[in-house]
């Protein structure tokens, strides 16, 4: 935790500073000239000054105004009593200048529950301070007195709930250790939305991706409907209104409008529309994350081709972050017609990309026009 203590230190100067700012952009900030606000502004400049200064100018403002707990938290850190600290959080509880310096006391005492209290009275009553003191909490979350600590006060929904969540969805938190951390509060109360999202992100970070969908399965169709056999979501396109996650991801890409459409043939129901506007486009921003174990599969669609293009479209299987392991082209005949083909994912390869996809290459070959529709994206094990 000694990286946690110097960093809410480095909260306190950062404050102070907040405040020498404050002073020279408005110079009747501390009111009269002679007023206890006027001494209590210079006792704060003055923090890196003489230990004597600040205590004279703390003792000028306790004189005129006895409950002021800044000039007490002024007094415990000229004088070096401690214990004026909690004369200060008592008669000033939302000094924030007074919650990091408890805050960095209870750390350095190996009080972590304590230090954390003040630490979440500290985000309450200076919210800005959100964005820069939550991140250094993550590389502790090993330590299982940080983990507890957290737990309670997560369990209290503090308004920092939201932005402590997604601290933990960043790639640079230790996944492992926000997966415990994230067990031990759902076992604490219920976990809501984001707390499950948050899971599913932490889950698929820490490369168990099998888990992470089979979560986010739970999370957006109810079980048994979240067993089905077929290893691709919504491979029939009737659910528009789930995507993300394990679900469909379709990118906004310039020339390329994907919408689900009705027009399908009776048999067919939904089907996936995309109008290609005559210009060049990268890719169709259609694609499905996939947690597919090592084995052979079979992975099979339908679709009518109408694109006006030099190439075929085709659905293609890559290890994310690896190789691309599969591909189907559509076959371009003028009708609904499927296909089919075998693969097999590697044991090096953990999560997969299914993406549909142009075979163009140059820039000319990637002009498209007409509409593509898709259907039935199925993969199954193989025998």
């Amino acid at each position: 935790m000694r990286g946690v203590r110097a960093a809410i230190a480095i909260a306190a100067v950062g404050v102070a500073g907040f405040a020498i700012v404050q002073l020279a952009r408005v110079d009747t900030t501390f009111g009269t000239l002679l007023g206890p606000d006027r001494a209590m502004g210079m006792a704060e400049v003055a923090a890196s000054g003489p230990a004597a200064e600040r205590a004279a100018l703390a003792r000028d403002v306790l004189a005129q105004r006895p409950i002021d707990g800044r000039a007490y938290r002024v007094l415990a850190l000229a004088d070096a009593k401690p214990q004026l600290l909690d004369v200060a959080n008592a008669r000033w509880p939302r000094d924030p200048m007074t919650l990091a310096t408890l805050t960095d006391r209870a750390l350095a005492a190996g009080d972590i529950a304590g230090g954390l209290t003040h630490f979440d009275a500290l985000l309450r009553v200076a919210p800005a301070l959100r964005g820069d003191m939550l991140p250094l909490l993550m590389p502790h979350l090993h330590d299982a007195r940080v983990r507890d600590a957290l737990v309670d006060r997560l369990a209290q929904d503090p308004p920092w709930r939201h932005a402590f969540l997604a601290g933990l969805r960043e790639e640079a938190t230790p996944a492992a250790d926000a997966e415990t951390l994230l067990a031990a509060l759902a076992r604490r109360m219920p976990p809501d939305e984001d707390a499950l999202r948050t899971r599913i992100v932490v889950l698929d970070h820490a490369g168990r991706h099998a888990e992470a969908r089979r979560a986010w399965l739970a999370s957006v169709i109810p079980p048994p409907d979240a067993t089905d056999a077929n290893l691709v979501f919504d491979g029939t396109f009737d659910h528009p209104d789930i995507q993300g996650g394990y679900g469909w991801r379709i990118d906004d890409v310039p020339g390329v409008v994907v919408e689900y459409a009705t027009d399908a043939p009776p048999d067919r129901g939904g089907v996936l529309s995309l109008e290609f506007a005559d210009r060049a486009v990268a890719s169709t921003g259609v694609h499905q994350w996939l947690a597919l174990a090592p084995g052979r599969y079979r992975l099979q669609s339908a679709a009518l081709d109408q694109v006006v293009s030099e190439r075929p479209f085709e659905w293609r299987i890559a290890c994310r972050g690896g190789g691309r392991i599969a591909s189907l082209p559509i076959a371009r005949n003028g009708a609904w017609s499927t296909q089919a083909v075998a693969f097999e994912v590697p044991p090096d390869c953990a999560s997969q990309d299914l993406v549909l996809a142009n075979a163009a290459r140059s820039l000319a070959e990637k002009r498209l026009r007409g509409r593509l529709a898709v259907d039935d994206v199925r993969i199954f094990l193989s025998p």
